[in-house]
């Protein structure tokens, strides 16, 4: 509750806009598609990483997710170290309604990301991709015949059940690219929600569906697994 008042607070005085409790009226933002998307990362502004690490900071970002974008808890995500084209979407996302999967956990997302204008997101976009981390620090050694099974869907994927390799998109060291997020690192709670999400069908801002078609297959012991293998990867 104080973090919450203390947000408020913050965003009251950086841009006149107040957090409301409750729910909110979602917004009806088209489904991304890959032109779509494209036409959009390429209209933003470009980003300033020394205005972003003030925004960070001013829009007490780092409350809960570190000081340089790495969570110092397993409630929240890891963003140092992220592309700066996916923080830009996943930004776009919770401001024009696209991501709204859990309002409840959401909420404080949906309303920073809603009193930030393009420049801002860059900015912070900016800040976050020019950081590195180390591994994340309390992960779970995996025995070697999961180890062997994860790392196979990692660099080959599994053609029976039409996985493509988590490394096509995400990078061999799991570094992402573009709007692929950044593995490597990831708190391992928030990579198990964001998997069981996809598969649930919670979440849907992923273009043409692909996370949540590779995920939909996934056994919860694998997702497990995979939140691990990448938890225990440091960032390039």
């Amino acid at each position: 509750m104080l973090k919450r008042t203390l947000l408020a607070a913050a965003l009251i005085g950086f841009t006149g806009v107040a957090i409301a409790d409750g729910h909110g009226e979602k917004p009806h933002a088209n489904p991304w598609s890959n032109f779509s998307l494209d036409n959009t990362l390429q209209s933003m502004p470009a980003g300033d990483a020394t205005r972003g690490q003030s925004l960070h900071s001013q829009m007490m970002c780092n409350s809960c997710h570190g000081e340089n974008g790495e969570s110092p808890s397993r409630n929240y995500a890891s963003i140092n170290g992220q592309p700066a084209e996916y923080t830009v979407k996943m930004m776009l996302d919770y401001r024009d309604g696209r991501r709204w999967e859990d309002y409840k956990q959401a909420n404080i997302m949906v309303k920073l990301a809603q009193a930030l204008d393009d420049q801002q997101i860059a900015d912070l976009a900016a800040f976050y991709a020019q950081g590195s981390t180390q591994a994340w620090g309390y992960t779970k050694p995996l025995d070697q015949d999961m180890h062997n099974k994860v790392d196979h869907l990692v660099r080959k994927g599994d053609f029976g059940r039409m996985i493509t390799p988590c490394a096509s998109c995400h990078g061999a060291k799991g570094e992402g690219n573009e709007i692929a997020p950044a593995l490597a690192g990831q708190v391992p709670e928030y990579f198990v929600r964001t998997m069981q999400a996809y598969k649930d069908g919670a979440r849907h801002n992923d273009v043409n569906e692909g996370m949540s078609q590779f995920t939909h297959d996934l056994t919860d012991a694998e997702i497990e697994a995979l939140a691990e293998y990448y938890a225990s990867l440091n960032k390039q």
